[in-house]
């Protein structure tokens, strides 16, 4: 048994909020069960164990391994049904599926007009809240009964015809939505892979795979897209304009996508993920842009929908959004130079994390790690800038992107460049050098920031003035390039010539 399903039932016990602990020990101790039951002392045991530890749970409940795997299991199944029993009032979907389950015992005690009836009030909660996939389940079920029974559908004239009409639909819908949605997962896992079309050539061939995706889609019809289908369309969009590097395009097509949520504000509250993911690729793209009152509305409209009280959010979504605030903000204290305020920042990002409030995955946390060495170096704490470096450089592994590598080496040399560790710096340039020559992310400025280097360790004290000069000039050739803009915003170059040329 591997680990992570091994220990999957102590990550759930340690999930919980206090609320939710005293309403398992209510759902666990109906019906006349006792605390004394085993699979509750289990409960109390992983809640107050710092770890997993199974020789422990074990030696705790006087039982053999091979019963404790069954005790866990039926734990695990338990603290699930107490949690649905919490989130049924909350999550539409789970609610819905309640209501099909009811019509499914109905109709197997044979009264099966009480289940068309309450179809129908499910298909209307269905159709209100934009449940697309539960909509045509229930549309389904609903054909069943009608196929196998006689029913007072068929008093009502055309009734059947609109059903079928509706099924139809209803599915023709269903599947452009799947559609739609994996175009936005494949070229999103596009970029991923093989990153931005940086040649005539690759951008001919990206050019051709998107016309061709909305060709199909197009001609799929109905052409009033439902509202998944709409956002999930417009962010396809803004990773297209994305890899082909025309980052205006991208932000257009992200705030189109925001946008609908502002005209379907429920909507926020029943897809918060959706909506937090649109709000923070709009500041980001704003960040990219140099759109500075963009990004600063975005993070408003972030951090109001996250400090609202009256909207309930589940704990990934309240954990998603957190991250998000986190990066943009970190992204406006850079866009805006306040270095000052970039390190103060950093400095609450750490505690948060410290303190378990703030959750990103390994690839999210290597962002705020160089965002935090970025804010050290550019306020001259060269010391502490390489201990967040060096944390990144020693992951094994959840690191996606290969650029955010590149600008961890990159900065690790320059921060020891102002140490005055030049034997160092020179066995790093040698390692980076061979990390560039093998990367498709590498850009002009991380190759001129070598080379830069090189020429300093080589050029006497009283001639680096001349070195600094010659690579600033090198990097305002560039710097209106669309990639090294990008490589730029979160490498800045430019910044540290300048300090020094100051």
């Amino acid at each position: 048994m591997s680990t992570a399903i091994k220990h999957q039932v102590f990550r759930l016990v340690k999930s919980l909020t206090k609320a939710e602990k005293r309403n398992f020990k209510l759902f666990a101790t109906r019906a006349g069960a006792t605390t004394d039951n085993k699979f509750i002392r289990l409960f109390d045991v992983i809640d107050k164990s710092t770890k997993p530890d199974d020789e422990i749970l074990i030696k705790r409940l006087s039982i053999t391994a091979g019963k404790l795997s069954n005790l866990k299991r039926h734990l695990y199944q338990q603290i699930l049904t107490s949690l649905r029993l919490i989130h049924i009032s909350k999550e539409i979907d789970i609610e819905l599926r309640e209501q099909i389950d009811f019509t499914r015992i109905l109709y197997g005690k044979g009264h099966f007009l009480d289940a068309l009836r309450l179809l129908e009030r499910a298909k209307e909660i269905a159709v209100k809240h934009n449940q697309d996939l539960l909509h045509l389940e229930i549309i389904e079920f609903q054909k069943l009964i009608e196929a196998r029974h006689v029913t007072l559908s068929r008093q009502v004239e055309n009734k059947m015809d609109l059903l079928l009409k509706e099924s139809s639909e209803r599915n023709q819908s269903v599947f452009n939505t799947s559609e739609i949605f994996s175009l936005n997962i494949q070229l999103h896992g596009l970029y991923i892979e093989h990153g931005h079309g940086r040649t005539e050539e690759e951008q001919d061939e990206n050019q051709e795979f998107w016309s061709e995706a909305k060709k199909k889609i197009a001609g799929r019809g109905p052409s009033d897209y439902t509202f998944h289908q709409k956002v999930n369309l417009f962010q396809a969009s803004m990773w297209f304009h994305y890899i082909q590097l025309n980052f205006s395009d991208a932000l257009d097509d992200a705030m189109e996508a925001a946008t609908w949520f502002s005209l379907r504000r429920q909507m926020t509250v029943k897809d918060p993920d959706l909506y937090l993911r649109c709000l923070y690729y709009v500041a980001m793209f704003g960040f990219l842009n140099g759109k500075e009152n963009t990004v600063r509305r975005y993070l408003a409209f972030m951090n109001s929908f996250l400090s609202d009280e009256k909207i309930i959010l589940n704990q990934n979504s309240r954990r998603l959004g957190d991250v998000y605030l986190n990066l943009s903000h970190f992204n406006l204290l850079f866009m805006t130079k306040d270095y000052d305020g970039a390190y103060t920042f950093s400095r609450e990002v750490l505690k948060k994390y410290e303190a378990g409030n703030l959750f990103p995955n390994s690839h999210r946390w290597a962002l705020f790690l160089y965002k935090c060495g970025a804010a050290c170096f550019l306020t001259r704490r060269y010391d502490e800038a390489l201990d967040y470096l060096n944390e990144i450089i020693n992951m094994r592994s959840g690191i996606y992107r290969e650029d955010l590598l590149i600008n961890t080496r990159l900065l690790h040399a320059l921060c020891n460049f102002e140490l005055t560790n030049y034997s160092l710096v020179g066995y790093h340039i040698n390692s980076v050098s061979r990390l560039l020559n093998r990367s498709r992310e590498t850009a002009e400025v991380h190759k001129l920031a070598i080379s830069g280097l090189r020429r300093l360790l080589k050029a006497p004290i009283a001639e680096h003035g001349e070195v600094y000069e010659r690579l600033r000039e090198e990097v305002a050739l560039v710097a209106e390039q669309p990639f090294e803009h990008k490589a730029l915003a979160y490498f800045d170059l430019g910044s540290w010539v300048a300090r020094h040329i100051n």
